[in-house]
């Protein structure tokens, strides 16, 4: 069917090996061969000074290069890495066995009744509003008192006070944990 595009020069046909699936493999391929041997016989010099140059050791060294990057090749992985094998029969979406964020209450009996809510919707208390509004005003006092020379004596006195009472106030009122002596006494549980 595609004789006509034959590129061999005329008379020459094209030679098929045994494992090449043609028809008859018995051909040896002696015309195409002998006309290589005589190709390579009457250009030798100028194959040999291909063979040194440049070039040819540039192409060599990339060669090796490349088949040294070439250590994983897809015909050294199991067929099972591309086919749904790898995941495993019988998993899905049903299978798991984790707890949802809707049993709160099987969640809270397993661990026990030290839970606090990490959030608390209670107001917030007037101690940590007055230690945070100290603690404001000595670090905005102290930055007016570098700012305005005049005042910085009484300025960064009064405000340096305010800051560490603020601070040291934060730092006294922090608690860990609110212990609990009944389980449903915060209003957690619903």
């Amino acid at each position: 069917m595609t004789e006509h595009n034959n590129t061999n020069a005329s008379g020459e046909q094209p030679t098929h090996g045994a494992g090449d699936g043609s028809k008859d493999g018995s051909s040896s391929g002696e015309p195409l061969d002998e006309a290589w041997e005589a190709f390579a016989h009457d250009h030798a010099q100028d194959l040999e000074d291909v063979e040194r140059s440049r070039n040819a050791k540039r192409f060599e060294r990339h060669a090796k290069r490349a088949e040294k990057k070439a250590l994983l090749s897809v015909n050294d992985l199991d067929q099972g890495t591309f086919t749904d094998d790898a995941i495993g029969a019988g998993r899905g979406p049903r299978d798991i066995t984790a707890s949802s964020w809707l049993d709160t209450d099987d969640v809270m009996d397993r661990y026990g009744d030290q839970f606090v809510p990490p959030t608390s919707f209670a107001p917030t208390p007037r101690r940590i509003i007055l230690f945070t509004t100290l603690t404001v005003i000595g670090v905005l006092g102290i930055i007016a008192s570098v700012l305005v020379p005049k005042f910085t004596g009484i300025i960064g006195t009064v405000c340096a006070v305010c800051l560490l009472l603020g601070i040291a106030g934060l730092v006294a009122s922090r608690r860990g944990h609110n212990e609990r002596t009944d389980p449903f006494d915060d209003g957690a549980r619903v």
